[in-house]
């Protein structure tokens, strides 16, 4: 029985030994300080900083900069539509100097030929459509019948027609 107890008794002393051994230091010597001061600027300098992830290209890291650079310019978005094509377009009208620029977008965009206001009355066997403009009111009217700035003022879409 002495033997036993001793037997014990020592897996008592290798156990309480193993435990001591076991004890993981988690501290992986971070300082995490009480002043909440600190941890607010330290977040935000992190939060601030450009990320790098997911990693892209200086190409289209770029590409990306200058597109942000160009989203603070004015812009004014409007919705084109073509009879016999079901889906719209949307145009930026500031990115135009005036009418003969925006038909010539527009040509080029649904790939027919517009009829407008100062286009001569030379027409061929060509298909020509007309385009026209639904006006704040609500009323559908021809492109080109009044000055370009107050187009810009009263317009709020496009519709291209045949003529």
């Amino acid at each position: 029985m002495g033997r036993a107890t001793s037997c014990s008794s020592s897996s008592i002393e290798s156990s309480t030994e193993l435990r001591k051994d076991l004890s993981t230091d988690l501290r992986l010597g971070l300082s995490i300080s009480s002043s909440s001061q600190h941890d607010n600027s330290s977040f935000s300098r992190i939060r601030d900083q450009p990320s790098d992830w997911p990693p892209i290209k200086p190409l289209l890291r770029k590409a990306l900069e200058a597109e942000e650079n160009e989203s603070n310019s004015a812009t004014f978005f409007v919705k084109v539509y073509m009879e016999g094509i079901p889906i719209g377009r949307k145009l930026d009208l500031l990115a135009h100097d005036g009418y003969h620029d925006l038909i010539t977008t527009l040509d080029h965009m649904f790939n027919t030929s517009i009829l407008w206001s100062d286009v001569d009355g030379s027409y061929s066997d060509q298909k020509y459509h007309v385009l026209t403009y639904e006006d704040k009111e609500g009323d559908w009217m021809m492109v080109g019948d009044v000055p370009w700035e107050m187009f810009l003022s009263t317009v709020r879409r496009l519709k291209i027609t045949r003529a």
